[in-house]
């Protein structure tokens, strides 16, 4: 299979199938391997259906990177980014954001069950609804003591009908996952 000029390795043209059979997918791969490529196909399969993606990164230079090469990639008007500072096109179908940012909201959302006052930080319902998938980058935090309960939660919070493909170059108990 061959996507965007590239032949997909098997565990990327696997990645694929379950994606196609709208499953949630765990990639763990070494880095430089193309586990972004498989990311990338998700994005893409998720916009072109009408429906909204967010993808969620450790930390704010990660997001902020990962704003910049999608903006080229899809265009600007279709990429928003959301940090505690900022908030760039909020509004669009991929939106980018640390999985604080992400776990934040939907926490907000639970505990008000409805939209914050303009708050940046507010999942409104109606965003929940257009939501089909999230892109969990460096998923291996959650088995990091100070900081992977926000993974957890993340996953918890979620609702079951939302798709997660998890990226990782470094996680260990794959298994045990």
């Amino acid at each position: 299979m061959e996507y965007r000029g590239f032949t997909l390795d098997r565990f990327q043209q696997e990645a694929v199938e379950y994606i196609e059979q709208d499953d949630s997918v765990l990639i763990a791969a070494p880095t430089g391997t193309g586990k972004t490529l498989v990311a990338d196909y998700l994005t893409e399969k998720v916009i072109k259906s009408g429906k909204e993606i967010i993808y969620t990164a450790p930390v704010k230079a990660l997001s902020n990177q990962k704003y910049r090469e999608y903006s080229a990639l899809l265009g600007k008007n279709r990429v928003g980014l959301v940090t505690g500072d900022l908030v760039i096109n909020r509004e669009a179908p991929l939106r980018i954001m640390t999985t604080e940012i992400l776990r934040n909201m939907l926490l907000q959302g639970r505990h008000e069950g409805q939209p914050g006052d303009g708050e940046p930080m507010s999942l409104p319902p109606s965003h929940l609804d257009r939501l089909e998938a999230v892109v969990i980058d460096e998923i291996h935090y959650m088995d990091d003591p100070s900081r992977g309960t926000v993974w957890e939660e993340l996953l918890i919070y979620l609702p079951n009908d939302i798709r997660v493909l998890g990226l990782s170059a470094t996680l260990s108990n794959l298994n045990e996952l």
